[in-house]
């Protein structure tokens, strides 16, 4: 799996994981910290094996998977769980700080919600996510 570093191109995709495309027609392209931004929000969404080209496993699988965790009891255990399960695809882009990554997990309505905040090396902007056992939402700052 090559996982998408912080100088790299694609396509960008809107909120619904459709290509964008320009006024003249072409693909808009996301590039830099947008392109990773971007790929994280949308491994975030895929489960691991959802990709028909994808032949990793574990954590170096594309996808966090949190659907595994969509019908759990609320314990101590399963909230960890999350945690390592987030941390560990998070430490496959070396160029994210592990020591700035912050999670904060919660449940309710049957659904966990673990907030994430990443911030590059040496860098001070924040990259917010919010994870759910539901689904993803992307929020930059």
């Amino acid at each position: 799996m090559t996982i998408v570093g912080e100088n790299n191109t694609d396509i960008m995709l809107d909120p619904n994981g459709q290509p964008v495309s320009d006024s003249s027609g072409d693909f808009k392209i996301v590039s830099g910290d947008a392109c990773w931004e971007q790929d994280l929000r949308l491994e975030a969404l895929t489960e691991p094996g959802e990709l028909f080209y994808e032949d990793e496993n574990g954590d170096e699988a594309y996808g966090f998977g949190l659907l595994d965790f969509s019908h759990a009891e609320n314990d101590e255990f399963t909230q960890k769980e999350i945690e390592q399960r987030v941390k560990n695809k998070l430490s496959k882009r070396t160029y994210l700080d592990q020591r700035k990554t912050r999670q904060k997990i919660s449940f309710e309505n049957g659904v966990f919600r673990d907030y994430v905040s990443v911030s590059k090396q040496d860098a001070v902007d924040e990259y917010n996510v919010e994870l759910t056992t539901e689904e993803a939402e992307v929020v930059s700052e």
